[in-house]
């Protein structure tokens, strides 16, 4: 395969997507060249900085959005299995006592030993 047929390969490729997709290639390879180009030609200069503050921006926004959705998914999925199972790990329908004091197994080191290790 030579140049031209990989160049015409290319071109039917992009030709057979659709224009967003296009469109959404063509941004993120200008912003690609433009942050190639001036890393390599202008490093020091304030236009790299603000460029640089700029995508960090969007990287602070976007990774607040992405760890909510996470941690909302994961809470949810958390929550549905505990509904799903009956369990309540809060005991939120225990009923009204003298004490809520729950017997426990012993530590079968000792309570010195137990007391040295809690954790």
């Amino acid at each position: 395969m030579n140049a031209a047929e990989l160049a015409t390969g290319i071109r039917e490729w992009l030709g057979g997507l659709p224009a967003h997709t296009r469109f959404l290639l063509a941004l993120a390879t200008t912003v690609l060249l433009v942050e190639l180009a001036l890393r390599r030609f202008a490093a020091r200069s304030g236009l790299y900085r603000r460029w640089t503050a700029a995508f960090q921006a969007v990287g602070r926004v976007w990774t607040a959005v992405i760890l909510g959705i996470i941690y909302f998914v994961s809470v949810a999925a958390v929550s549905a299995a505990m509904k799903a199972l009956g369990r309540d790990l809060l005991d939120r329908g225990v009923a009204p006592a003298a004490t809520y004091w729950r017997p426990h197994e012993p530590n079968p080191l000792g309570p010195l030993a137990a007391s040295r290790h809690q954790f």
